[in-house]
């Protein structure tokens, strides 16, 4: 067969598809300029740059406000009235059926929205003094889930009773280039009298008593003239009340001297060329829920001074430095005296997930359910893990209401058929891949069906730390896509997790069950871990007959290690020069490139590369064993498969395969990393030794008999997902399961 027919394309999708998401509805007090209303023009940009739809309502007018990025429908209030502003809204936004996310709006006008039956989602920008909300007084069935800006602030609501699931999501501020850039340092030092040799703090904030601008004054006094030290305030005022704070600030400056060191810039249209001009930035802000000019500016490079108020402890940074609350002038002053005026400039941007934001607005009220048993899978096509779901969802099907969300491409049809023809519903939960819409649409699916129980089965680990951190306690989630890899890319979200404030450890203590294919001393600990190995159906024995014939079967990925297998096959013809080797599988487009330097090789062997055979139908055929090699094997099903055909297995031990491949009995058990000699050993010993292969592949499939029957694995898995069966007991040793804290605080 040539390449080109051994890598799965793209098929016709007989998965049923997802429609667009709804569009994305805010209610925000004003656009001022300040970190709230930052965050939510930067993740409403990035939705809008998507193509997706945004409604954007704003209650309040300011002189001086953020521009709107393209793409965001704006609705603003008129001369209505901001309660009947609120009313309008209600009127066009009943129909949808997904929340509305509400930032820095009081009470009595979420209220008007929840009389409309529109469940509200609104975000504590703020540590307690800054709240403009009573947490206390929302009730779940108008607040599916609140926000918290911080960690801390989370934990200020639930102090002050607040009975609402509470979530943290850490917004990463955006910056670009010009934070960085010499030639804006140089114009904006010199349009502001600002001296090459002069250190220049930078204030960032508008002038209102949260920010405390006069401290910050009675700083720079208190830095030695050495320092030669000039202050910038970057910010305006709101109200009668902001005027009154820039009336202390040049009160102070006045007294203490400073006044010639000091700089009033106002608002500015970008902060970004302010923070190359700056060498520090100070922040003596009263109380901050997580600043998001003190992440901007260590993003830019710049050394920051700031006081541990609020979620600020939350930001972890090298040019961090926090200082008690109740610091002087003096002390504040004597940290910064020690830093330098910048001669080079480099900006250090973190990794960012604005769209985090849109996640939870896929919970739905709840209803009747509808779904016992949700699967999330990433996709179904050729493979192990595909396969045990395909087998999985055939046993339980009549007996339970369940449905597949799959959140990627289809490339190979046959599995989701087969599933149709069963009529199981197989479905994209989002228009695309991405893992913050696949989120959203599993989100919204599982709540609006009334999900009892969600199991991810094979799914990008972002896809299940945010289902995971926004889902409704009520909803049971499990895990049954275990193993080396899972664990592995789990502890790569680091960067979302902390994002989230919920990483790795919060996300095993969510869970109701981790299932493990296999006995694994490396399991995290979860509140309960269940052992449940995958079976498979019986097949008719394989024909028996003196061939000199090998098998290879699943996919060919570099996970298989299909080129240590050729290595082995050469060295077994100088001996067996009439071995053959078949190969049966495809290569996802991603391994392409892996594929074609194999079939370069195969081309001066005997080796025939078959493509897919979904059906398995080659386990019909004669073979004197079976080789499966991987990395990260679970319960490998092509073992099992040619175990239950009575084929002897020729493996790596590898995971779970150890419990399945018992060397001299059911086959050849390798070692984890097996080279080409030691594999071309076991091969030339299955040749050399037929009746002896032919009596462990009798055993193979014994083995399978009373161990691995798909009914059996069907029963252990019902245990665990119905929803109205009490939890089972672990059934082999693990450490203490950590207390699911996380799951009891909300």
């Amino acid at each position: 067969m040539n390449g080109p027919a051994l890598i799965a394309a793209c098929c016709t999708d007989p998965v049923t598809p997802a429609p667009p998401l709804p569009a994305v509805r805010v209610l925000i007090a004003s656009l001022a300029r300040g970190g709230a209303e930052r965050i939510v023009l930067e993740w409403l940009g990035a939705e809008a740059a998507r193509g997706r739809g945004v409604e954007l309502a704003v209650v309040h007018r300011r002189a001086d406000e953020y521009s709107v990025p393209p793409g965001i429908h704006l609705l603003r209030r008129d001369r209505d009235s901001p309660e009947a502003f609120v009313d309008q809204l209600a009127a066009g936004w009943r129909a949808s059926p997904a929340p509305v996310s509400v930032h820095l709006v009081p009470d009595a006008l979420m209220a008007r929205l929840w009389h409309a039956g529109i469940a509200t989602l609104p975000v504590l920008h703020n540590t307690r003094e800054g709240w403009r909300n009573t947490p206390a007084v929302w009730r779940p069935q108008d607040v599916p889930l609140a926000i918290a800006c911080a960690d801390a602030v989370r934990t200020q609501a639930l102090a002050a009773g607040c009975r609402v699931p509470l979530a943290v999501i850490r917004h990463r501020p955006q910056l670009g280039d010009a934070a960085g850039d010499p030639a804006a340092r140089k114009h904006l030092r010199r349009e502001w009298n600002l001296s090459d040799d002069a250190f220049v703090i930078g204030v960032v904030g508008a002038f209102k008593a949260q920010k405390d601008h006069p401290r910050a004054v009675n700083v720079l006094a208190a830095l030695p003239p050495q320092c030669n030290a000039k202050l910038v305030i970057l910010g305006g005022t709101l109200d009668a009340g902001g005027l009154q704070e820039l009336d202390r600030v040049a009160t102070a400056a006045a007294r203490l001297g400073v006044a010639a060191a000091l700089r009033l810039p106002g608002w500015v249209k970008s902060m970004e060329p302010w923070y190359a001009a700056f060498d520090a930035v100070l922040n003596v802000s009263r109380h901050e829920g997580l600043s998001i000019a003190t992440q901007e500016a260590l993003a830019a490079g710049l050394p920051v001074v700031a006081l541990e108020v609020g979620g600020q402890c939350e930001i972890r940074h090298p040019a961090l430095t926090l200082l008690p609350a109740s610091s002087t002038p003096g002390q504040i002053a004597a940290r910064l005296a020690a830093l330098p005026v910048r001669r080079t400039l480099q900006v250090k941007p973190v990794p960012r997930s604005p769209r985090a934001w849109s996640v939870p607005l896929g919970l739905r009220r709840g209803r009747r359910s509808t779904i016992d048993i949700l699967f999330v899978t990433a996709n179904l096509n050729a493979g192990g893990a595909q396969r045990s779901l395909l087998n999985l969802a055939g046993e339980i099907g009549n007996g339970q209401h369940i449905a597949i969300a799959v959140c990627g491409a289809t490339t190979q049809p046959v599995f989701a058929a087969q599933m149709a023809a069963q009529g199981i519903r197989c479905f994209r939960p989002a228009p695309s891949a991405d893992a913050f819409e696949v989120a959203e649409g599993v989100l919204a699916e599982a709540t609006a069906s009334g999900a009892r129980t969600l199991c991810f089965w094979n799914v990008d680990p972002r896809v299940k730390l945010l289902v995971a951190r926004f889902a409704p306690q009520t909803l049971r989630l499990v895990d049954a896509s275990p193993g080396g890899y899972a664990y592995e890319e789990m502890d790569g979200t680091a960067l979302l997790a902390e994002a989230l404030a919920f990483g790795p450890a919060d996300y095993y203590a969510r869970l109701a069950v981790l299932v493990s294919k296999f006995h694994d001393t490396a399991c995290p600990r979860a509140r309960q871990v269940k052992v449940i190995p995958n079976g498979v159906a019986l097949r008719p024995p394989a024909p028996r007959t003196a061939s000199r014939r090998f098998l290879v079967s699943g996919r060919v990925a570099p996970s298989k290690r299909i080129g240590t297998i050729l290595d082995a096959f050469a060295l077994l013809l100088a001996e067996v020069p009439d071995a053959t080797l078949v190969i049966v599988g495809q290569a996802e487009p991603r391994d392409a490139a892996y594929l074609e330097p194999l079939l370069e090789r195969a081309r001066r062997l005997p080796v025939t590369f078959r493509g897919a055979d979904a059906t398995l139908s080659c386990l019909a055929e004669p073979f004197t064993a079976a080789i499966v090699l991987g990395t990260h094997q679970g319960c490998p099903n092509t073992v099992l498969e040619a175990m239950s055909a009575g084929l002897p297995v020729i493996a790596n031990d590898s995971g779970g395969t150890r419990e399945l491949v018992r060397d001299g009995e059911t086959g050849w058990l390798l070692p984890e990393d097996v080279d080409a000699p030691v594999l071309a050993s076991a091969l030339r010993d299955a040749v050399m030794h037929p009746e002896a292969s032919s009596a462990r592949g009798r055993r193979a499939r014994e083995h399978v008999i009373q161990h691995h029957r798909l009914t059996a694995m069907a029963e252990a898995y019902l245990s665990v997902l119905a929803a109205n069966t009490a939890p089972a007991t672990c059934t082999h040793s693990f450490p203490q399961p950590v207390a699911a804290e996380t799951a009891a605080a909300d």
